[in-house]
């Protein structure tokens, strides 16, 4: 795409003005116009930071049981992976189906949080679901295979003893071949998969919706326009761990972390694996290569999206750089790892990698692509040197840029006084034409007529025509430019061949930065906070010393740790105290730091030694919804039914205040049988970590030396507590109700007659009756007697 421009002293001459090339016009060479006004050339470039986030890329989850009618495991993968859609069988049980669509429509959100399809039975059978696979193609399978060859490479990827996967791996690709195009919005393209990963759920540690927000792990944030309100991705998160280690330098790193917190792991080898990464650069000498690699993590982009549009030859110019840049950056990486030495297993990893693959690719991207002049011309352009055939049409296309000059100027010169601009283009179906810009509004089709020119076509402003000088362009230069089009295009394709055999060392590359990402913004927190790391046990044991609330250490510089034990023989501890000190952040605290220990984070304590758990349950957070149709008691007994069903020895139980929904005595019946339930298990019982206003609990519950008792301590300052926020054992005998009412500025008044009413109650009595209630109840009936007689 060549500009021509010149300058001419004469005032009446024509002059050559550079100006814009439009992108609508991909062709045009020269514009000439007669004015003396000089056109600024304000090219709007596209913007290199943008980053593809289509993921081209097939997930498959092994079998799992599930139980009914809870269905944990769907839940946790669909927090997961936050579908679009979600397919399911039209013959599905209804279990499951209440199931799904409690969680798609949770909330009471319009529309829900994705699409519900259900599939035909007959349209998507076993037989025909499994038919379909066998026709997927993969980029890593062998070249030129045979079908034989392809189903034997599919069986290798996929267990087809599997039939529930299978099925559903079948159906999704039948789904996607008929509707691909709405889902595009592309009529021509069709599904193509960059790669086929498996993914499992069994070492996950399982936490239910409600424990996610009791614990405020995450805290989403609606958009405030009722227009934007619910449209994926317009929300934001509010204050909570996410947003505490969201301090990433790259967007894969930032999905990996969210990824990472939704699936907090059992595996102990995992975990430590994390730790060492974390304690390496949370040392001080680790500070110069942890600020290098984040410095080339920011490079790393998301390559599904970007090699997608490399293999469909529709990729632009900033995203051929984007993956420059993530091939080179991803190899500098790997590089900076070998100087880690042996400080961490993870590192090691990524210092092995096969980066041999990675740097060819970057160094044949850097040798054949001209980024700079991509970036001007706005397609894919082959740097000087590459070919020797394409240099000479290069060169022969540079030697028109005084060429189309000079013709645009004669041009100008033969055409009448009228005409003020023409411009020099060429088309490949027609060749070199000229534009002239309409002169007049309304022109018919004799007006538009000019001598020595033949009309060919109107296209918005410019009126085009074939002149001697175009049919002369035509004989002399040819289709100079298109030839280089096409030139370039075939050395692209096999830079795309050359990358695409390659793909999965460059995924798996990307998936390890990413994760690395992860794991630096945990040091930045570690450090930041003074977290130290905490002792993985398979055996049955929570042991924390002097341990801080994570989200509450933000708020406050006085916050005042504490202590937490279980183990085997004592597994359950009833937390008492008076209102308002400490109890709830108390149990949270607890269940925040065994959670950051199984995604291989460092925790906010002295000292922490965990055992594994599998299970995270909670009675700590009501969250009452219309859509719902429950209660706040009834949303309590929902979370500690599940708490009852699915705990087992090594789960970690949280309770905060059961029982306030209803009456007392129904209440506290409630909370002692769930407790002596979890009791009677015996060494099965689950970690359990309660906290209850019924001050007295311990006389309903069975004696066993596997519960112990806690409380807040509180000095009083006259007749107010003043709490200490120290947990120590023992019980409270007052919940200084009233007290801490006075102290939050209710009204003395209203505490001296709640203190009278407490009394009597105390005492099986009427509480005295209120001097002002009864002067204006007196008032009153006086005004009711008088009327009556009035009427009498």
């Amino acid at each position: 795409m060549i500009n021509g421009s010149s300058n001419d002293a004469s005032t009446n001459a024509p002059r050559i003005s550079s100006s814009e090339t439009n992108p609508r016009d991909p062709f045009v060479i020269s514009r000439c116009r007669r004015s003396t006004e000089v056109t600024v050339n304000n090219d709007d470039t596209n913007n290199d930071s943008s980053e593809e986030t289509d993921i081209e890329e097939l997930h498959i989850l092994e079998e799992l049981p599930d139980r009914a009618p809870e269905f944990l495991m769907f839940r946790n993968l669909f927090r997961q992976v936050d579908p679009v859609q979600v397919l399911l069988d039209g013959r599905t049980q209804s279990a499951f189906v209440s199931a799904v669509k409690k969680t798609v429509f949770a909330d009471g959100e319009d529309g829900g949080k994705c699409k519900l399809v259900f599939l035909a039975s007959k349209e998507y059978s076993f037989e025909a679901c499994k038919r379909r696979i066998y026709l997927l193609s993969l980029p890593t399978e062998p070249k030129n295979c045979t079908d034989e060859e392809r189903t034997l490479f599919l069986r290798t990827v996929i267990d087809f003893n599997q039939t529930q996967t299978v099925h559903a791996l079948g159906a999704l690709l039948k789904y996607l071949d008929l509707n691909w195009s709405n889902l595009n919005l592309d009529l021509q393209s069709k599904p193509q998969f960059l790669s086929l990963r498996r993914i499992s759920l069994k070492d996950i540690v399982t936490i239910d919706e409600d424990t996610y927000r009791g614990l405020q792990i995450f805290s989403t944030i609606s958009h405030p326009s009722n227009f934007k309100k619910g449209v994926q991705g317009s929300n934001k998160e509010g204050l909570s761990l996410f947003y505490i280690f969201s301090k990433c330098s790259s967007k894969v790193g930032q999905t990996m972390m969210r990824v990472l917190m939704q699936h907090p792991t059992t595996n102990l080898e995992t975990i430590k694996r994390r730790q060492d990464a974390v304690e390496f650069f949370m040392k001080p000498k680790s500070d110069t290569i942890m600020r290098n690699m984040c410095s080339s993590l920011r490079f790393i982009k998301n390559v599904n999206g970007i090699l997608t549009k490399i293999k469909e030859l529709s990729a632009k110019p900033y995203q051929w750089k984007s993956l420059y840049n993530t091939l080179y950056n991803a190899v500098l990486i790997c590089e900076m790892c070998e100087n880690a030495g042996k400080s961490s297993e993870f590192l090691e990893q990524l210092a092995s990698f096969d980066n041999n693959k990675l740097y060819e690719m970057a160094l044949y991207m850097n040798r054949i692509i001209d980024f700079d002049l991509s970036k001007t011309e706005r397609k894919f352009t082959v740097k000087a040197g590459v070919d020797h055939e394409l240099d000479m049409k290069k060169q022969t296309m540079a030697s028109l840029h005084t060429l189309m000059s000079e013709t645009a100027k004669v041009e100008l010169e033969r055409l009448p006084p009228f005409v003020e601009k023409c411009t020099m283009l060429y088309m490949p179906h027609l060749g070199y034409l000229l534009g002239v810009k309409i002169w007049a509004e309304g022109l018919t089709m004799e007006e538009k007529q000019l001598p020595d020119m033949k009309f060919m076509f109107q296209n918005n402003d410019y009126i085009h025509y074939k002149s001697k000088g175009c049919e002369e362009l035509d004989v002399m230069i040819g289709d100079t430019y298109p030839e280089i089009v096409a030139h370039e295009t075939r050395i692209k394709l096999r830079l795309t061949a050359v990358i695409l055999d390659n793909l999965n060392a460059l995924a798996a590359c990307v998936d390890a930065c990413a994760e690395l990402d992860c794991l630096i913004a945990i040091a930045k927190v570690s450090i930041e906070y003074n977290f130290v790391r905490p002792t993985m046990s398979p055996e049955k044991i929570i042991d924390i010393k002097d341990g801080r609330h994570p989200l509450h250490i933000l708020t406050t510089d006085n916050f005042v740790p504490n202590d937490a034990q279980t183990s085997a023989g004592a597994c359950a501890r009833i937390l008492t105290g008076p209102n308002a000190s400490g109890k709830s952040v108390y149990i949270k605290m607890i269940g925040l730091i065994v959670y950051l220990a199984h995604i291989g984070s460092f925790v906010p304590a002295r000292t922490a030694t965990i055992g594994i758990i599998r299970h995270i349950r909670s009675r700590l957070q009501t969250a009452e919804c219309v859509a719902t149709h429950m209660s706040a008691f009834l949303i309590d007994l929902k979370q500690m039914e599940l708490a009852l069903q699915e705990s087992t020895s090594d789960s970690l139980i949280l309770i905060d205040e059961f029982g306030k929904g209803t009456s007392e005595v129904d209440g506290l019946a409630l909370l002692a049988a769930c407790l002596n339930t979890f009791l009677f298990q015996g060494d099965a019982c689950p970690h359990i970590f309660l906290s209850t206003h019924f001050l007295n609990i311990r006389e309903y519950i069975v004696e066993t030396p596997l519960v112990k008792f806690l409380r807040f301590e509180h000095v009083m300052d006259g007749d107010a507590p003043v709490f200490l926020f120290r947990v120590t054992e023992g019980c409270v005998d007052s919940s200084f109700a009233l007290q801490v009412a006075r102290v939050s500025g209710v009204d003395g008044g209203v505490l001296d007659r709640a203190s009278e009413v407490a009394d009597s109650m105390k005492n099986n009595g009427l509480p005295p009756p209120s001097k002002k209630i009864m002067t204006k109840l007196k008032a009153f009936t006086e005004i009711i007697k008088s009327d009556l007689a009035e009427d009498i």
